[in-house]
């Protein structure tokens, strides 16, 4: 049994350099937090862009927090949950994709032209250096699963591989799709699903 861990985070990034800048960012969390445009209890917007590759934007929720991120040079937008993960991997894992998803996609409502993310290929975060050593061991372990669980989601086989080397820098995964087997509507069709099985 895969084990899941204590954060988890996905996360999209943007296909190319946006004239959007992330101080423009800002007033979209704040809106989003009135309105409620995003799943979760949302609370407050930080402001970390002075950090170079560093979280951005980040808009914190009780649960979770969605960032405008640019983590080791990538801008995208990474959903980090950070507690009431359901105990099965495959659902915990499904969860924080779907609202990744969600949060991408309203993202690119505010600037349709020029925030266009990435979604064939995705970045997946194990926050839980106890559970998960980036070693190429714990990849081992865990890859039939993590792929499974990706292919199912996408509907198509993934091609999967470790992001980091430096056992310093936290776990994480990628998966890339092909772009023709990409679907949003039948993806979010099949998380949504799975989630109301949950």
């Amino acid at each position: 049994m895969t084990i899941v861990p204590k954060r988890l985070g996905v996360k999209f990034n943007l296909k190319q350099t946006p004239k959007t800048q992330p101080a423009d960012i800002v007033p979209i969390f704040q809106r989003w937090i009135q309105e409620h445009r995003v799943e979760g209890m949302l609370i407050d917007v930080i402001d970390y862009k002075h950090v170079p590759d560093g979280p951005g934007i980040v808009l914190i929720a009780d649960e979770a927090d969605y960032a405008y991120d640019f983590g080791y040079g990538e801008a995208g937008l990474h959903y980090v949950r950070k507690r009431d993960l359901p105990a099965d991997f495959a659902a915990a894992l499904k969860l924080v994709f779907h609202c990744a998803l969600l949060g991408a996609q309203a993202l690119e409502a505010e600037a349709p032209e020029d925030l266009i993310f990435d979604y064939s290929s995705v970045k997946i975060n194990f926050l839980d250096r106890m559970n998960y050593r980036n070693e190429p061991a714990v990849f081992d372990e865990i890859e039939e699963a993590l792929r499974a669980v990706l292919s199912d989601i996408y509907g198509a086989a993934v091609g999967l591989s470790r992001v980091h080397d430096d056992p310093r820098r936290l776990f994480a995964a990628r998966a890339i799709a092909s772009p023709d087997a990409i679907d949003l509507e039948d993806i979010g069709a099949r998380l949504h699903e799975s989630r109301q099985l949950v």
